[in-house]
């Protein structure tokens, strides 16, 4: 989404809070996440999608551990965009954008002020509210809502349709209770006006706070023309406040990610059971199955058929592919793949195209050539296994010594028979056949037969005399 602002465009994001009612020890009340990322990520990714020229997001209690965790998980092109500003103290909204005067000290343009623990807050409504002051040219705009239990939030009054105050509940009448506008908290004023008012607020109340609200009312009282813009869904404005609306939030996003893929093309067999984060891309035609978990930035190509019960996390996963109650972590999968079921594949895998890995097969740092098939019960650990190989039941890769790990490779068309033990490093030459049941240490050429087994040896009448007689 391009900037169409013709000043310039700033957002500020308070994140400050400790978030009491969330009893958490270790997490910042923003840092806690739903549909795979944090409150503050998606906070952060819809304000990026408007294209400022800066977001500074304003940080209190746990202010290293948020920003090490924004640092860590958000993409170099946002990280270009971001400033940090610390409010060492929180009292109140107003105080929060009263620590940005120093870094905004020439700047000219439109101030968005936004909530870090406002998780679904989409980048359309708030271009809308960018826009409307723009075209406009107020003083300030807000963003409000109607709800039908407004119980709590401060009511929107008007004047015929006009914009005249915003009265809080505990000081509205029975008239204003009645109002089911309300305050979302979300705001864009022009800089130089706010930078003019904010050294104006008092903290003469009963928590002692400066609140960003009486910037509005002061402005009401001067004349400053202020607008508002409605969100029509009003679930996109709640703030996160405890676990239990955390949960809330996320089945609301979870579906509004399913719904989105559903009418993109995409079939989900139960979407209530199927999870899907945020930053996965689907391509189209492809179906889903009931207990599915896609998760963080895992890319699935056109046509391929994804569970039941399956967890993907990381991973690219090619066209047609077909992938059954299987775990995969940090894979790539190439196309017309089949994978499972009950198959484990570790980071680093990756699987050429048309190659197969079946029932209890657990591959780590192990690249399957294309054509390849692990079909039954093996372990195939730091191996480079080539094209049209078969690796019989029970096969594994001795890749530890219990200090280094070593490689295994097998080159074009090998053949391992079943039961095979493989003691890494190993080279086995293309063509090359193991027989079944053999412990194999020494490379083995190409086209050559390695067996490396006990001789059988019968001992007749054996049984007649040792089992005990019934």
């Amino acid at each position: 989404m391009s900037n169409t602002s013709q000043r310039p465009f700033a957002i500020a994001i308070m994140a400050a809070g400790k978030g009491t009612r969330m009893k958490s020890e270790t997490t910042p009340k923003v840092l806690h996440s739903l549909a795979g990322r944090s409150m503050l990520g998606h906070v952060l990714h819809a304000a990026y999608a408007l294209n400022p020229e800066k977001i500074h997001v304003i940080v209190g209690h746990c202010a290293e551990q948020v920003q090490n965790f924004v640092q860590t998980h958000g993409s170099p092109t946002l990280h270009e965009r971001l400033g940090w500003v610390e409010q060492k103290e929180q009292l109140g909204t107003g105080h929060a954008i009263m620590q940005l005067m120093p870094v905004l000290e020439n700047f000219k343009g439109n101030l968005m002020i936004l909530n870090g623990d406002v998780p679904l807050l989409r980048s359309e409504t708030l271009k809308e509210l960018l826009e409307t002051h723009e075209e406009l040219d107020y003083a300030a705009t807000l963003l409000t809502t109607r709800v039908e239990n407004p119980s709590g939030y401060g009511r929107i009054v008007r004047l015929h349709e006009q914009f005249v105050r915003i009265v809080e509940h505990k000081d509205a009448s029975p008239q204003e209770l009645a109002l089911k506008e309300i305050n979302t908290g979300v705001y864009i004023f022009s800089w130089p006006i706010l930078e003019k008012y904010l050294p104006k607020i008092s903290n003469a109340n009963a928590k002692g706070e400066y609140y960003l609200t009486d910037v509005i009312e002061m402005l009401v009282h001067d004349r400053q023309r202020i607008g508002t813009v409605t969100a029509e869904n009003p679930l996109e404005v709640l703030g996160v406040n405890s676990r239990k609306e955390l949960a809330e939030m996320e089945c609301i996003l979870r579906k509004r990610i399913n719904d989105h893929w559903m009418e993109a093309g995409v079939t989900l067999r139960d979407p209530s059971s199927i999870y899907i984060d945020s930053q996965v891309q689907l391509g189209v035609d492809i179906e889903i199955l009931p207990g599915t978990l896609l998760q963080g930035y895992t890319k699935i190509g056109d046509g391929s058929k994804i569970g039941p019960h399956c967890e993907i996390r990381e991973s690219v996963i090619g066209e047609n592919c077909e992938i059954r109650f299987s775990v995969l972590d940090q894979v790539e999968i190439k196309d017309q793949a089949k994978i499972g079921p009950y198959a484990h594949l570790r980071p680093e895998t990756v699987i050429e195209r048309n190659a197969k890995v079946g029932n209890f097969v657990e591959l780590k740092k192990t690249h399957l050539g294309e054509g390849a098939k692990a079909s039954h019960l093996s372990y195939l650990g730091d191996a480079e296994i080539g094209k049209d190989c078969n690796i019989g039941a029970g096969t594994i890769t001795c890749n530890y010594d219990g200090a280094n790990k070593h490689q295994t490779t097998l080159k074009e068309g090998v053949f391992v028979g079943s039961n095979s033990t493989l003691i890494a490093p190993l080279t086995l030459g293309e063509q090359a056949f193991i027989a079944a049941g053999s412990v194999i240490s020494e490379d083995v050429p190409a086209g050559a037969l390695g067996l490396g087994r006990s001789r059988q040896t019968n001992k007749e009448g054996w049984s007649e005399h040792r089992r005990p007689k019934k």
